[in-house]
């Protein structure tokens, strides 16, 4: 047997009762008319609650004028679409809602009241505000990384042969890249040590090269140090290589990091340490590999830098308060 089929008012109704939107009528003086099942659980007002009551009650004191407004255009018989505001639900949160404003007309198109769709907007209000705030700390970190691309250019520029400058200016922003996808791996939360000093070391050799070795606990440096510090990893294996310990079959580096604490105060300690090459003798002028190892690195720890051209090897070593770079 056919079940009878529902009328138009009954259908409607339905339809009222079952969206998840807020669709409320009112009198033109804002006296609650009816209360659908979604504005139940959207303001937590049963429809007992507030038919027969004012709408006031979910409008938030400082724009309670706003009621005054939209009933007075919709007086005049406009439309309002898409108003976002703000409404109080019946615990006290505050509720971002697009609200869409319509007039009902009787049988002589006379306007008898207000109907009203309310959307919940909090949660893309929320995604739109966490957007901005990514958008605008994108913004500032590229000018940052565009700020050290100007720097590695230019200083290249000022100490190499014009036919070696675009070669060496590649390969110092190709170290730099290397930094910025261990930031991005990590949603900028900073850099795992060793795997900072390891991506570096492997832009310029082979990974299973036996002769360097590192030591050192698992640390996560903040992601301004990671930049300077990968810089200055990169700088001190190209000078390696050229000119350094693994310029010879022999030779080797150790790279070693700690933290230990004297008198109460925790200092972190970076190491490089190279034996068994040709003899190496201070520069007589300091290139922009020697600024970042000797000056940048430093800075960027609030700690010092120290650079010894031994009989036994080059060597360099960083110390700096670990609270200037380790994420704890």
């Amino acid at each position: 047997m056919k079940r009878p089929i529902m009328n138009a008012d009954a259908w409607l109704a339905a339809i009222v009762d079952s969206s998840d939107d807020a669709i409320v009528s009112k009198t033109l003086d804002g006296t609650v008319t009816s209360w659908n099942e979604g504005a139940e659980r959207m303001f937590g007002y049963s429809a007992d609650e507030m038919v027969g009551g004012s709408i006031l009650k979910i409008i938030p004191a400082d724009r309670q004028n706003e009621e005054d407004y939209i009933l007075g255009l919709i007086r005049k018989g406009d439309r309002i679409k898409a108003y976002d505001t703000i409404r109080r639900c019946k615990d006290g949160r505050l509720l971002n809602i697009s609200l869409s404003v319509s007039p009902i007309r009787d049988q002589d198109q006379k306007i008898v009241g207000v109907s009203k769709i309310a959307r919940d907007i909090t949660e893309i209000k929320a995604t739109l505000e966490t957007q901005r705030l990514l958008l605008r700390e994108l913004n500032h970190r590229t000018k940052n990384l565009l700020a050290v691309v100007d720097a590695i250019v230019r200083q290249t520029a000022r100490r190499t042969p014009p036919t070696e400058l675009v070669s060496r200016v590649s390969r110092r922003l190709q170290a730099l890249s290397v930094n910025q996808d261990l930031m991005i791996a990590s949603d900028w939360q900073g850099a795992e040590l060793g795997q900072l000093v390891r991506s570096q070391l492997e832009a310029l050799l082979d990974a299973s090269d036996p002769r360097v070795t590192l030591s050192g606990p698992s640390l996560i440096v903040r992601p301004s140090v990671a930049q300077t510090l990968g810089m200055a990893i990169y700088e001190l294996t190209a000078n390696a290589l050229k000119y350094g310990a693994l310029s010879a079959q022999a030779g080797s580096v150790h790279i070693s990091w700690s933290v230990s604490e004297a008198n109460g105060v925790r200092e972190f300690k970076l190491r490089w340490k190279e034996a068994g090459g040709p003899p190496v003798t201070a520069p007589r002028k300091k290139g922009f590999g020697s600024t970042i190892i000797e000056e940048m690195a430093a800075r960027s720890v609030l700690g010092k830098a120290t650079a010894a051209f031994l009989a036994t090897g080059f060597e360099w070593e960083l110390t700096a308060p670990e609270s200037a770079l380790v994420e704890r």
